[in-house]
């Protein structure tokens, strides 16, 4: 009976301040106990707020579809990085958003501070939520202290509140040997399967300068070929009539020569009637990153991840339409 008390008072102030567009952090008149939950965490250990106790702790709920969230994130990932989980703990919940897309989204925004996953949203019911973000500070007993709806606007507004709301704090500084509160999932740059493509910036034949991080948000077929490779040449039509195919849609066709000089691949391009970028490594610094031969070619989907390598040639333009379509 005292819990639906308890949410029953959250939603009713909740829903006023929702009325009034108040933005800024709200500190609760009569502390009340946070709902103590269990959730899973990224790495799939499971995590219950009461781990915390003896640490006050800002606790955020967000959605990846939320533009309000995302602008928040940077904020959250500045203090998450700046203060030690031993004076401060910075959790957050998604409500609703699959593991795999929370996994793609953290990296494409090179965020790392825990996240739980409240996939059926009971926490988020438990807690009175009409809406996200929502941040709730909590403090070393559990209680919950003050609240806020609606995005802060900066880190520095972050750290105003948690001094308004705990004035005795003390933050101590994240250092290297800092332990993290939650082990988060580490997905490497590398060239296999699973982790981040090795960013770049390359050179085109017609002299722009062009950053795989540039086609973030979109899929894109990464391909390494050479004019003397007889099975690259051959190919080469058939990603063109892909990137013909791929118009109206996110996807990118990408070549990277290793090797050549301009003039040289010039030759082929110009007989060929290309028309998606082709980059020039004359160096073959980033043909050897890549660690693969020529042809080869990586689908990298829009957080950057490589999905699919294919270590020989296309034999049709189906062929390349069928390794893009394995992301639908």
């Amino acid at each position: 009976m005292k819990r639906f008390k308890w949410y029953k008072w959250l939603v009713l102030g909740l829903c006023l301040i929702s009325l009034i567009t108040v933005a800024a952090c709200t500190e609760v008149e009569k502390a009340v106990p946070a709902p103590d939950f269990t959730l899973q965490s990224m790495d799939g250990n499971f995590v219950n707020l009461s781990d915390f106790r003896g640490r006050p702790v800002m606790l955020t709920f967000w959605r990846i579809n939320c533009s309000a969230c995302q602008f928040q994130l940077p904020f959250t990932q500045e203090l998450f990085d700046k203060w030690s989980s031993d004076s401060l703990v910075v959790l957050t919940i998604n409500v609703g958003d699959r593991a795999t897309d929370i996994k793609d989204y953290m990296i494409s925004r090179k965020a790392n501070y825990p996240v739980l996953l409240d996939t059926q949203g009971e926490v988020t019911q438990s807690y009175g939520l009409v809406g996200v973000p929502t941040t709730f500070f909590i403090d070393a007993e559990g209680f919950i202290k003050a609240y806020q709806i609606g995005a802060f606007q900066s880190e520095k507004a972050m750290e105003t509140a948690i001094n308004k709301t705990f004035p005795g704090i003390v933050l101590s500084p994240k250092t290297a040997t800092s332990a993290d509160i939650i082990n988060t999932p580490k997905i490497e740059t590398g060239t296999e399967v699973g982790s981040v493509a090795p960013d770049f910036t390359l050179q085109t034949i017609d002299n722009q300068k062009i950053s795989l991080n540039d086609f973030r948000g979109k899929t894109v077929l990464l391909n390494f070929w050479m004019s003397t490779c007889d099975a690259c040449v051959s190919e080469l039509p058939y990603l063109q009539a892909a990137s013909d195919n791929q118009t109206i849609k996110k996807v990118v066709i990408l070549t990277v020569n290793c090797g050549e000089s301009a003039q040289t691949v010039h030759s082929v391009v110009d007989k060929l009637n290309l028309t998606f970028p082709v980059l020039l490594d004359p160096g073959g610094m980033i043909c050897t990153t890549y660690k693969r031969g020529a042809p080869t070619a990586f689908l990298i989907d829009g957080s950057g991840i490589i999905k699919a390598v294919k270590d020989d040639a296309f034999e049709s333009p189906e062929e390349v339409d069928s390794m893009l379509d394995s992301l639908d």
